[in-house]
């Protein structure tokens, strides 16, 4: 999908961390092949084995890293916030990825050609200390969600994501569907209906048309895995400012 440009001005101040923390050298070159873009909720911005045309920059919102089966059965590996950027195997000489990026629910950021960002990536150091510790963030977390995934209940998982998600998208109203919910999760759409209800029952939560608002955060990070504070503990470590 080719998204509409905004705008090609690049500010001085980025909300992007990886931007931000660019050498102002290097953004003074980059800033004409940046593009400012709208990501409404569930757009694409990478399908497994197509090639990466675009890297993005979020800077507002959550992008959902999901793998899947060949009979269609999906499950969330990873998050991408504003902390990094979608796409980075293109930096590392790796045409195309392999898994399904979507966004969760509406952003913006930047986006630019991946050709042009690797031939800046391979000369500067300080940017590539940047995408590696995006890259230290991405495999830790991927790590703790495939036990998460495997050895938690959906209740506690449902409540971990939420407060990532939350934390993410910098809002406690979320806009989710069961079907979402539960490819994120992946468990059955029935399963997801009986654990929020419970949450939502004991006050953590507010679910109803597609919408779920966090009431007490607290309860909620009571109610979660230790995931939670592990991800949580590794995204303050490196980001200390941003979440």
């Amino acid at each position: 999908m080719d998204h509409p440009t905004v705008s090609k001005q690049a500010p001085a101040t980025f909300r992007n961390f990886t931007l931000d923390r660019s050498p102002k050298s290097l953004m003074d070159e980059l800033a004409p092949h940046l593009f400012r873009v709208e990501l409404p909720q569930s757009t694409s911005l990478l399908k497994p084995l197509q090639p990466i045309t675009w890297i993005y920059f979020l800077e507002q919102g959550m992008a959902s890293i999901t793998g899947a089966t060949e009979q269609g059965e999906a499950v969330e590996v990873g998050v991408i916030g504003r902390e990094g950027l979608v796409g980075v195997s293109a930096l590392l000489g790796q045409p195309q990825g392999q898994n399904t990026i979507i966004m969760q629910g509406s952003g913006h950021g930047y986006r630019i050609r991946a050709s042009v960002l690797r031939e800046y990536f391979v000369k500067s150091a300080p940017l590539q200390q940047l995408v590696h510790d995006f890259l230290y963030v991405q495999m830790t977390q991927a790590t703790q969600l495939i036990v998460c995934n495997r050895v938690h209940e959906v209740e506690s998982r449902l409540a971990r994501w939420l407060l990532m998600a939350a934390g993410m998208m910098e809002t406690n109203n979320i806009n989710l569907t069961q079907e979402i919910l539960s490819q994120m999760l992946g468990t059955r759409r029935s399963t997801v209906t009986v654990a929020a209800g419970a949450l939502q029952r004991s006050g953590m939560i507010g679910y109803s048309r597609g919408r779920v608002e966090i009431l007490n955060r607290d309860l909620l990070e009571s109610a979660s895995c230790e995931c939670y504070s592990i991800i949580r503990d590794i995204y303050l470590r490196i980001y200390p400012t941003l979440y």
